[in-house]
């Protein structure tokens, strides 16, 4: 059975989703507890989801006519996030964990919508935004190595 870790990382907390087969659960962790977790879910045999944050340009071109404190916020939000998401897979990968790297804007319709959320996934429990990418995250992840078997 495919067991995943669906990752959106952050630098303060993260949203996770654990999916083993059709299972799932949700929750927004501090990135500290994430990482005390990380060792024990590679003896679990666990594949790790992660949002591939390099791939993230650091001005969005929505955002390109604001002024310059606004650019630069979102150049520094943009850039601890890769370095949360840096930060992670060489963790992950140091204690022998398996990495699949994710692209950036998976399940975007349901971002800002948590009822398109609970009306696609069935899921009844709170989320946030995090949460949400980090189902999708892990979804990805799941059917492209389900197709591998």
């Amino acid at each position: 059975m495919i067991k995943v870790i669906g990752i959106d990382p952050d630098m303060r907390k993260c949203g996770v989703c654990e999916r083993v087969g059709n299972e799932f659960t949700l929750e927004s962790l501090p990135a500290y507890n994430l990482i005390s977790e990380i060792p024990m879910m590679v003896v679990q045999k666990y594949i790790f989801a992660v949002e591939d944050v390099s791939a993230i340009n650091t001005i969005y071109a929505r955002n390109r006519k604001g002024n310059q404190a606004v650019q630069s916020r979102i150049a520094q939000n943009v850039g601890m996030v890769k370095a949360a998401g840096t930060i992670l897979v060489d963790y992950i990968e140091h204690h022998g964990g398996r990495v699949v790297l994710v692209p950036p804007g998976i399940g975007k319709h349901t971002k800002k919508n948590a009822k398109l959320f609970a009306q696609l996934t069935g899921y009844t429990g709170r989320t946030n935004e995090d949460t949400r990418d980090a189902y999708w995250i892990a979804h990805y992840a799941y059917n492209k190595l389900k197709g591998e078997k």
